[in-house]
């Protein structure tokens, strides 16, 4: 496996994927845990996701990704939280046949 650049631990970088960019919000403090299905869910389903056709921001193909600027990105994650159902805290009950 490829050893991650040090620098990505202390600078923002300039264009996030939906994986990079669910690390940062967690490096950044702004989400508790997040992960790239989670950041992909909120794109598809919030109304003000920023990025995309018809959107102010565009997504950008880079090389076999898709990137989005890290800032507005940021900035939507920051004024729209995600609110979850956080991470277990209880083994699940199974379900009851109708």
């Amino acid at each position: 496996m490829k050893t991650p650049d040090p620098r990505t631990k202390t600078q923002t970088p300039p264009v996030v994927t939906f994986a990079t960019g669910a690390e940062l919000l967690v490096r950044l403090g702004v989400v508790t845990n997040m992960s790239r299905e989670g950041v992909r869910r909120i794109s598809a389903n919030h109304p003000d996701w920023p990025f995309g056709p018809n959107r102010p921001y565009p997504y950008w193909p880079l090389a076999n990704a898709t990137v989005m600027e890290t800032e507005p990105f940021l900035k939507f994650f920051r004024e729209h939280p995600p609110i979850g159902r956080g991470p277990d805290k209880e083994p699940r009950r199974e379900r009851t046949s109708p």
